[in-house]
């Protein structure tokens, strides 16, 4: 009985090693862990087209939520993850920063993840508080020139979109503006409504209720167009700032070995299922514009953001 008990275990463990196969995945739920907390931006970009993803693969698709250490704790847990495309992540721009911004990270970016394509995009808003004396991006720029490190702009801390943007255009126009971190975007942009601070980069999903209500002001969009939701509103590049783009992308990775069929499979099934009209109307309330990459242009995407935000964020620490 131990010898066929001992046999048994043996045969189930070969089974499980054995590597996934495109012809039969998925056979069972997929895991997709977003790396924030319930309730936020990832969490609601990776439930406006999950259903439409089970619908496709023909199996549940299970969204994940573990927040913490700045994206990294979610992010370990799929890089250690069984190589087999049952578990998969959302992420965003910290995935490119953080090498830059926490160097002793639990894994290996982006060596131990499989790439398999990048998923929306959206540009942010630059809110203002409403009383500040500008209305436009050189007037900005002429009056953080005239009083160097008195303007102030709130971020969502160190790493997010908004802090990324805040650097960006500091380093674009050579402005002296102050960072101020907050604990998210909903309290930095609260700062700039109640005046406590000059500007902010967010979403306009979350900037038009203080604009309802004249708090705060809209200076510009971040994106390479302008948005369809404010075609009335010039971008940063258009405003002086040639070239200045800060859109905040989301893309889905594998565990590093995860069989090529099976990613071209998994990203098939995303094109699929964000190509259906119900998604992008949901995604319209962030701006949120789909964008499905290859596998192999999400790997040379992804590794020109970890350069290109390297070469910014490093000479400031």
């Amino acid at each position: 009985m131990k010898h066929a008990f001992a046999a048994a275990c043996l045969a189930v463990l070969a089974l499980q090693a054995q590597p996934a196969r495109a012809d039969d995945y998925p056979s069972r739920p997929v895991r997709i862990v977003v790396p924030f907390a319930a309730g936020g931006g990832g969490d609601f970009i990776a439930r406006a087209w999950s259903d439409k993803l089970a619908a496709t693969l023909k199996q549940p698709v299970i969204i994940e939520n573990r927040g913490g250490g700045n994206t990294v704790t979610g992010t370990e847990a799929v890089a250690h993850a069984p190589p087999d495309g049952y578990t998969l992540l959302l992420t965003s721009p910290s995935f490119a920063t953080n090498p830059t911004l926490l160097p002793d990270l639990p894994y290996r970016t982006p060596d131990d993840f499989a790439p398999v394509g990048q998923v929306i995009t959206y540009a942010m808003g630059l809110a203002a508080r409403s009383a500040l004396p500008a209305d436009d991006i050189p007037a900005l720029i002429a009056l953080a020139r005239k009083h160097p490190g008195k303007i102030t702009i709130a971020t969502s801390g160190e790493g997010s979109a908004s802090h990324l943007a805040a650097a960006l255009f500091k380093a674009a126009t050579q402005a002296d503006i102050m960072e101020v971190p907050y604990r998210g975007a909903g309290p930095a942009l609260l700062a700039v409504a109640s005046g406590q601070v000059d500007l902010a980069f967010t979403g306009m999903s979350q900037i038009r209720p203080h604009l309802d209500s004249k708090r705060v002001k809209l200076l510009a969009t971040s994106g390479r167009e302008r948005l369809q939701s404010a075609p009335g509103v010039k971008t940063i590049a258009e405003q002086g700032v040639p070239g200045f783009e800060a859109e905040v992308w989301w893309g889905v990775f594998a565990p590093a070995g995860t069989p090529g069929p099976v990613v071209d499979k998994i990203n098939q099934a995303l094109r699929a299922s964000l190509a259906d009209p119900e998604v992008a109307r949901r995604l319209r309330v962030i701006d949120g514009e789909v964008r499905v990459s290859s596998p192999a242009q999400f790997e040379q995407f992804v590794r020109a953001e970890i350069g290109r935000w390297h070469a910014l964020l490093k000479p400031a620490r």
